[in-house]
């Protein structure tokens, strides 16, 4: 993977995808390294006695995912600033988490070099569940 520099990136890009099918095995390891125990998360039953459709996925799961996203487009030089999403829908088991990000801003602020983008998650039919913001650090190239 070639070095991706502040100066390569232009407002409008789109960062490439990350893509995951979920449910239990995938929650239960996210549970497990976060030691979120939560009954809505490991079983149907406790989901649905909970009003929901079913057991859920952890909205941090999805945060995670964006952060992944971000780290497979920049490389090993660049840096996550910022990450910040609104959870406004459910991840539900065997669905896809899809996350995208869209570059809207540079800027070299104190040294540095940010990109800001808009970043979201979706589930497996194309509806938005976590919309948010991040701010990246690039390298500058000289």
């Amino acid at each position: 993977m070639a070095k991706l520099y502040f100066e390569d990136v232009q407002v409008g890009d789109r960062v490439p995808e990350f893509r995951r099918q979920t449910g239990y095995m995938e929650w239960g390891r996210f549970a497990g390294a976060n030691e979120e125990y939560v009954a809505i998360h490991e079983d149907d039953d406790a989901g649905t006695k909970s009003g929901l459709p079913g057991g859920i996925g952890m909205g941090n799961l999805r945060f995670c995912y964006v952060q992944n996203m971000l780290n497979d487009w920049m490389g090993e030089d660049g840096w996550i600033k910022k990450v910040s999403l609104q959870y406004r829908g459910l991840n539900l088991k065997n669905d896809w988490i899809i996350t995208k990000g869209t570059v809207t801003g540079k800027q070299k602020q104190d040294g540095e070099c940010l990109v800001e983008l808009d970043v979201q998650a979706e589930n497996g039919k194309g509806e938005v569940t976590a919309p948010g913001k991040a701010v990246v650090l690039l390298p500058c190239r000289g």
